[in-house]
């Protein structure tokens, strides 16, 4: 068997909220269809033969446009082939459905929640921001395990240090993304931050976080950038390190594809219906195109000074922006000039010796562990 391999299934690709940034199509946004527990049932079994544990996302659209019933039955199939210690659980959600019984599931199977929300912008991008940020205060005050995505456009990117506070003071973990122009979006390119602007607000709300000793809660992605600057880098930071065959992502009607962003026709890995192997997936057409171009971009990619640590970044950002086989877009850009600044201040901190009391705890525990082993940094 394989290792491990997370899964993002898309149930449906409706949505009660239909966000201007979204990176579906509001046709698609606006799609009955639903996946059958035929079709779950089938990924299940196939992932259960060929892999140690698997780590199953539920994405959309909006997942939880589906009743109770349906996620109810979809554990319950999922626990028949994977039982409850090879598999693990998020829903990330614009949380407009979160009710009490909802919330006593999660926490009875262990299922990790995301929620989509911009806090004190959220009515930039989103509606009903109020009724989610009261369902977020009552699950802090609960103590409920969650995250919060928060996506950065145009008019709010300087504002990223101070959705930070926002959720510091909640206690929530947060990770800042900007928009990218995919989707509903590329009808909506005004809403896509500037990347000078979005890189120092992106480094100011960094500075406050990591220097900040009394900070609780990670910040990402710029947690995931102390741990690869402290040479431990973590796959769940997809979109920088060797993603392909790492990840699948299914749709309502079975298609599969290698990223949970929307992907062209051409790299559509098949269809659950006719999977005998998630392994042979990953020798079809679709995937060899996708493989071809990222190889090529990474060969371009070599000479830059932060590519050990980006791998070429992501091939999706990549098509859209630039070009598949080419670098140098908006997100390549902002990771660059945001990375070398993480790994600038970690390698001061390691180098002149700093006192690790003045840094918060997650900082501490990543360069202690380069610390008390060197050998994690390979690169030096």
């Amino acid at each position: 068997m394989s290792r491990f391999l997370s899964v993002v299934i898309k149930p449906t690709l409706a949505c009660n909220m239909a966000c201007r940034h979204c990176y579906h199509s509001a046709e698609e946004l606006s799609s009955s269809a639903r996946i059958s527990f035929e079709r779950l049932e089938h990924l299940f079994s196939a992932v259960s033969k060929e892999y140690d544990s698997v780590w199953f996302v539920w994405h959309g659209g909006e997942p939880l446009s589906l009743p109770f019933s349906f996620f109810k039955k979809a554990i319950e199939l999922q626990d028949k082939y994977l039982g409850p210690n090879r598999c693990g659980n998020t829903i990330q959600t614009n949380g407009m459905a979160l009710d009490r019984k909802f919330l006593n599931f999660c926490k009875e199977h262990q299922i990790n929640i995301g929620v989509s929300h911009e806090g004190p912008y959220d009515d930039v991008l989103r509606s009903h921001g109020a009724e989610v940020e009261s369902s977020l205060r009552k699950m802090a005050d609960r103590e409920r395990v969650f995250s919060v995505n928060s996506t950065v456009c145009r008019e709010t990117q300087d504002k990223q240090a101070e959705i930070y506070r926002h959720f510091r003071d909640m206690g929530s973990s947060v990770s800042l993304m900007p928009v990218l122009p995919i989707g509903c979006a590329a009808c909506h390119k005004e809403l896509v931050p500037e990347p000078d602007a979005y890189i120092r607000s992106s480094i100011e709300a960094f500075d406050e976080w990591f220097n900040d000793p009394e900070a609780r809660v990670p910040l990402a992605p710029h947690y995931l950038y102390v741990l690869a600057a402290a040479g431990n880098p973590q796959m769940s930071d997809c979109a920088h390190s060797s993603c392909l065959t790492k990840w699948l992502c299914m749709y309502p009607n079975g298609d599969l594809y290698p990223c949970a962003k929307p992907c062209p026709e051409n790299m559509r890995l098949g269809n659950i219906d006719d999977v005998k192997s998630i392994s042979d997936l990953f020798r079809t057409p679709g995937f060899v195109n996708i493989l071809q171009g990222t190889i090529v971009r990474r060969q371009k990619c070599q000479s830059c000074d932060v590519y050990d640590f980006c791998q070429g970044g992501c091939s999706i950002d990549a098509y859209y922006e630039t070009g598949l086989e080419n670098n140098g877009g908006d997100s390549c850009r902002i990771y660059r000039e945001v990375f070398s600044h993480v790994k600038k201040c970690v390698d001061e901190v390691i180098s002149e010796k700093k006192d690790l009391s003045n840094y918060n705890a997650f900082v501490r525990d990543a360069i202690l562990g380069r610390l008390v082993n060197p050998a994690l940094n390979p690169l030096q």
